[in-house]
């Protein structure tokens, strides 16, 4: 705890989020992917790839480690931050 933090607010900002991750990560991220292949519909894919791309590189850096540590398959954990991105990793490496 800083001193310009009231008591029993050390890690609130972190728990708000990892409790706000929990419970809406993954439909936004549904939306999310809707939303882009709607625009990819319309001749405009660059969104699209650009999530796919990011979701691909975290897997590499992270979610691939995070899929090992919690017993989890390679293909399944490649499934799941393809889809998800950060907010299945997160929750589990917190854990």
């Amino acid at each position: 705890m800083t001193a310009h933090q009231p008591a029993g607010t050390a890690n609130g900002g972190l728990s708000m989020f990892l409790t706000l991750t929990k419970k809406f990560g993954k439909p936004v991220c549904v939306a999310l992917y809707a939303a882009f292949t709607a625009l990819a519909a319309k001749k405009k894919p660059i969104p699209l790839f650009v999530l796919f791309f990011m979701h691909a590189t975290e897997y590499i850096f992270i979610g691939r480690k995070v899929a090992v540590e919690k017993g989890l398959s390679a293909l399944e954990g490649l499934a799941q931050c393809l889809s998800f991105g950060f907010t299945w990793w997160l929750p589990l490496k917190k854990d």
